[in-house]
């Protein structure tokens, strides 16, 4: 065993000795090069180490490592055998993410930070997970854990993925409101799509005929159905679909606010930093959200525009101090 894992340190440091060899000024290696150079090849009698020395290049072609044999034609070491890694063959293609696999990889990295999702999340999920979603977290919120992932179940998010990746249609109890009975809904699922740290669930509606969104958290007892009637449209935008149906629900708005450094996480997540100084600028967010989320961290988040929310945040805090006191 430890002759073994001399030879594979021995293997790694020549393979690096190769990627390195630009730095060094070099577009190949010599064999006295490695010699001197090359940990564990000192001390070795010639005949040992021209054997040792091709017996790891032997190794590292079978592993991938493209090494390429020549003589050298000109120059000081001319006759001489030298050594040289193809880079062509062996550099990885850049690594590049749709908006779509941008989405679920965020998605899975903050659902590793749940305790029921953590080994859910790792299992493979994400390779099925977009369906469809639009998102690029480059420019968008990021999801954290104080939102629906906290509390989404790990059964829940199965099913709907089951249902998505075989192309069937569900059914499903939805808790439309705390104090309504749940009802029970039929959709062709189309995807998952975060927004605002809660996740929703959009396809057709069958009971209603038209598209829906349902908001995740509120979703159980799932039933995998026949096969799904309605797909999903070519270039619908899934992320707009969401955005549009809650601007019905609810009142949007820009807003302005001082936000201490490290604090108010939601907030921040919910917003772009301006040039100004600890200021964020959140766009098109919910009213009554912004009003509750900004009273819940005052002081460290202070509401500067627009006036009529400042005044409500203000009203929200001397209720619950009234309260207490």
């Amino acid at each position: 065993m430890s002759d073994r894992k001399e030879d594979l340190e021995r293997q790694i440091n020549l393979t690096f000795a190769f990627l390195s060899a630009t730095s060094y000024s070099r577009k190949f290696l010599t064999q006295a090069w490695i010699r001197d150079n090359v940990g564990d090849y000192k001390g070795l009698s010639d005949i040992a180490f021209r054997r040792k020395l091709q017996r790891d290049f032997a190794y590292l072609r079978r592993v991938g490592v493209p090494i390429e044999q020549f003589t050298i034609e000109s120059g000081i070491a001319e006759g001489q055998q030298a050594y040289r890694l193809s880079e062509d063959s062996y550099e990885l293609p850049s690594v590049e993410f749709t908006a779509e696999e941008a989405a679920v990889l965020g998605m899975a990295g903050e659902m590793g930070q749940n305790q029921e999702l953590g080994a859910f999340a790792r299992s493979g999920w994400t390779k099925l997970a977009a369906g469809g979603a639009h998102r690029d977290l480059t420019t968008s919120t990021a999801i954290t854990n104080a939102g629906d992932l906290g509390s989404l179940s790990a059964k829940t998010l199965d099913a709907i993925i089951k249902a998505r990746h075989t192309g069937r249609s569900i059914s499903f109890h939805y808790q439309g409101s705390r104090t309504a009975p749940p009802t029970t809904r039929r959709m062709d699922p189309w995807g998952l799509v975060p927004e605002r740290d809660r996740i929703y669930l959009v396809g057709f509606d069958r009971d209603r005929n038209a598209p829906r969104t349902f908001r995740s958290t509120r979703i159980s007892d799932i039933t995998l159905e026949a096969k799904a009637q309605n797909p999903m449209p070519d270039g619908l935008n899934l992320q707009d679909m969401v955005r549009a149906q809650l601007r019905k629900k609810s009142v949007l708005i820009d807003a302005t606010l001082h936000i201490t450094p490290g604090r108010a996480v939601e907030l921040r997540a919910a917003g772009v930093k301006t040039p100004e100084r600890d200021t964020w600028f959140l766009e098109d967010v919910d009213r009554d959200w912004l009003v509750r989320t900004a009273a819940s961290h005052a002081p460290e988040a202070v509401v500067v525009h627009p006036q009529d929310v400042i005044d409500d945040v203000i009203a929200l805090l001397r209720a619950v101090q009234k309260e207490v006191v």
